[in-house]
């Protein structure tokens, strides 16, 4: 390992702006007001709850306590990254020592952060800080976007409600309502969809996604079968597994024929077992499943050729057919390092897969998923240390191997904006987008 050339360009891509494809940050209270709200993240209950079992006695919705019993099992978690992210935070953010995170000390982390994130400049020295440009939000299509700062927020449209979720009666009487009629026939859950991507064009949308378990397929379905499902439903029936495989198929088509008309991406984020972990704390329930393969997707990549799928995944199995499919298929696009792959280990394997046979300006490096901008930095310069790891082998592996062209400085440099930042805006961006970072 050649620390001096990994330190280099570790330099120089850390001094790029942040394009952030995917995060959860709400625009409209986008920062942390306190380390209880950084500790509510559900990495740190759900680390906690399994280093030391809490059996549902986190008190979640009090911060000042949150950080006071968290404190306690800060010790238990200091091998992992998400330490490592507490610990950066605190550092570049809040001016604490690696000393100040004891037990003892959790009022003068909880009153030193509220100091800082309760300021009203707090934000904008944060993006400055960060160098954050660009943050792509999670959203539903009932969210209000009045007041959006759209020179640094992308709203990106949700689709779940749709694929997975008209099965229940409180989500079609809330398509419902939004729709202004009762949600009755496959149209009518298709016409709610339209006027989400009509209003949220207007503040530039930049894709529309879905989270979804592993193993599922898609196929033509027809509409006459499609109402069948819907009107069963509607006089109180239910669905079988087979039903609802057959009702997520259908709207998977007719979500992608929409992105195919206004030229939208379709994200998808493939291969989580919900509700897998049954004493967990919120949000720290789902697993990722080994048992998982991609190849239900044909049918989809094969009927839009014209749509873009970028395409994140959480396993290793899974990894290998994502390259493949970044290899051969056109519209198929490897997007950052998902959840329980977010870690450096995972992070360096599929970059050296991915780079090895996926043409590097189709690769998408790296999204947060963070739930506040406060995450965003550490978890970037996570993955441009990897990122700068991976390249500094790459240069000196050129000087060596007897099939090697030389791999340069400028070389590695290049592909590292390649895909922090030219891509995300040219496979996900908009113009606007693009023109505000430039």
């Amino acid at each position: 390992m050649n620390h001096a050339l990994i330190s280099e360009i570790f330099g120089q891509l850390d001094a790029l702006p942040i394009v952030d494809i995917h995060t959860h940050v709400q625009f409209n209270q986008p920062n942390a007001c306190n380390i209880g709200d950084i500790l509510s993240y559900h990495y740190y209950t759900e680390l906690y709850n399994s280093a030391e079992f809490q059996d549902g006695a986190l008190p979640l919705g009090d911060p000042e306590a949150l950080t006071r019993v968290l404190f306690k099992g800060l010790r238990l978690i200091k091998n992992t990254v998400q330490y490592d992210w507490l610990m950066a935070i605190g550092r570049d953010f809040l001016g604490l020592e690696a000393s100040d995170w004891q037990p003892e000390c959790w009022r003068k982390v909880f009153d030193r952060s509220c100091e800082v994130m309760g300021r009203a400049e707090w934000v904008g020295e944060l993006l400055e800080q960060a160098n954050i440009v660009r943050v792509y939000l999670t959203n539903s299509y009932d969210d209000d976007l009045s007041g959006l700062n759209r020179s640094l927020y992308t709203p990106c449209l949700r689709v779940e409600p749709f694929l997975n979720g008209i099965e229940q009666a409180a989500e079609r009487e809330r398509m419902s309502a939004y729709l202004g009629q009762p949600i009755e026939v496959p149209c009518d859950v298709i016409a709610a969809l339209d006027i989400a991507l009509d209003s949220f064009s207007e503040y530039s949308l930049g894709y529309v996604a879905a989270s979804l378990a592993p193993n599922v397929r898609t196929w033509q379905v027809a509409a006459e079968d499609a109402e069948r499902l819907m009107r069963r439903l509607i006089e109180g029936g239910s669905w079988s597994d087979d039903d609802r495989a057959a009702w997520q198929a259908y709207t998977m088509g007719r979500i992608a024929e929409a992105c195919r008309a206004r030229n939208l991406p379709f994200h998808l984020m493939v291969g989580v077992d919900r509700a897998a972990y049954a004493q967990a704390v919120p949000s720290g329930s789902d697993l990722p499943d080994s048992i998982s393969s991609l190849r239900g997707y044909d049918w989809l990549f094969n009927s839009f050729p014209e749509v873009r799928f970028p395409l994140a995944v959480l396993t290793d199995t899974t990894g290998l057919e994502l390259a493949s499919a970044g290899w051969i298929r056109h519209n198929v696009y490897p997007s950052g390092h998902w959840w329980y792959a977010n870690q450096p280990s995972e992070i360096a394997r599929e970059l050296r897969r991915r780079l090895d046979v996926v043409p590097g300006g189709k690769l998408i490096g790296y999204f947060s998923d963070a739930y506040y901008l406060e995450f965003i930095l550490p978890k970037f310069r996570m993955y441009k240390f990897e990122l700068a790891t991976v390249l500094a082998e790459r240069v000196e592996r050129s000087l060596l191997h007897p099939n090697s062209n030389p791999f340069t400085l400028d070389d590695a440099l290049e592909l590292g904006n390649m895909l922090l930042v030219d891509n995300p805006l040219s496979i996900v961006g908009t113009a606007e987008s693009a023109l505000n970072i430039a």
